[in-house]
C-alpha cells in the first residue's frame, strides 16, 4: 500500500443506481484533480473488511457513499469518527455491513486514524441499473465541493486537471 496518509474510500453498489455514488465521485475525482500533496483515491465499491489496511493508525480517511438518513433525495451530510457508526445502523445495502465491520474491527485492533470523516448521500433511486439518477449526477458538484472543502481543511490542495 502507498504511504498517502490520506484515503478517499469511494463505497457503493453500481448495479443499484445511486447506491454507487461513493464510486462515481472517486471516479471524478481521479479523473478530473490531482492532489498536492497526493492522496490515495480508491474505488472500494461493496467490500468489506478488504478495506481495513486503508485505516492505519495516523491516517486520515474520507469516505463517500449513498447513506438512508430518512431525508429527501440529494441530501448531504457529512459525519465524523465515531457518529459514524451510529449514522449507518439504517443499512441501505449489504455493503453498509462491511464499513459497521471495519470501524467495529478497527476499535477492536485498537488501530486509531487521525481522523474518518463520510459524506453521505441520501439515495432517489436504488433500483437496478448503472447509472446514477439524473437528480443525484446533478448534484455532483455540490458532492465534490464537500469533499474538496473537507481535504483542504486536511491540508491538501487540489489542481484541476485539464480533459
Amino acid at each position: 500500500m502507498n504511504e498517502q496518509m490520506i484515503t478517499v474510500l469511494g463505497l457503493g453498489n453500481i448495479l443499484m443506481r445511486d447506491e454507487g455514488i461513493g464510486v462515481y465521485i472517486a471516479n471524478l475525482l481521479n479523473k478530473n484533480y490531482r492532489f498536492e500533496p497526493e492522496i490515495e483515491i480508491i474505488d472500494g465499491g461493496t467490500t468489506g473488511t478488504d478495506l481495513l489496511p486503508y485505516f492505519d493508525n495516523g491516517k486520515k480517511v474520507l469516505i463517500i457513499d449513498a447513506v438512508n438518513f430518512e431525508k429527501y433525495p440529494g441530501y448531504i451530510e457529512t459525519i465524523k469518527n465515531k457518529d459514524i457508526l451510529a449514522t449507518i445502523t439504517a443499512k441501505i445495502s449489504m455493503h453498509h455491513l462491511g464499513l459497521s465491520d471495519i470501524l467495529s474491527v478497527i476499535n477492536l485492533l485498537d488501530i486509531h486514524p487521525a481522523e474518518i470523516c463520510l459524506v453521505g448521500v441520501q439515495p432517489a433511486s436504488m433500483e437496478l441499473g448503472l447509472d446514477v439518477s439524473d437528480e443525484i449526477k446533478n448534484l455532483s458538484g455540490k458532492i465534490l465541493i464537500s469533499v474538496l472543502t473537507i481535504l483542504g481543511t486536511w491540508g491538501i490542495k487540489n489542481v484541476i486537471v485539464q480533459t
